[in-house]
C-alpha cells in the first residue's frame, strides 16, 4: 500500500485507509503506538504494543535467569 505524506498543523501526516484502521482494532480518535525500526515504522494499537513489551520483558527475564544453561548448551558436547 502506497500513501502520500501530507502536512497537517506543521507536522507530516499519513492517512490510514479504513481496512488498516479495522485491522489495527482502533477507531477514529483512537491512539496508536508508532515504533521506528531501522527505516520502517511499526504501527500498532496501544494495547497490542503494551502486550508486546510485556512479552519482551518476560522473555528477557527468562534469558537472564537461564543464561548459563543456554551458554552451556551452545558449547555443545565436549
Amino acid at each position: 500500500m502506497s500513501k502520500r505524506i501530507t502536512t497537517l498543523d506543521d507536522a507530516a501526516s499519513v492517512s490510514l485507509p479504513p481496512e488498516a484502521v479495522e485491522a489495527l482494532g482502533v477507531a477514529a480518535g483512537g491512539e496508536l503506538d508508532i515504533e521506528i525500526v531501522g527505516t520502517a515504522l511499526i504501527v500498532r494499537s496501544v494495547e497490542n504494543a503494551k502486550h508486546s513489551r510485556e512479552f519482551a520483558d518476560i522473555f528477557e527475564s527468562i534469558l537472564r535467569r537461564r543464561r548459563k544453561a543456554y551458554e552451556h548448551l551452545a558449547e555443545g558436547p565436549v
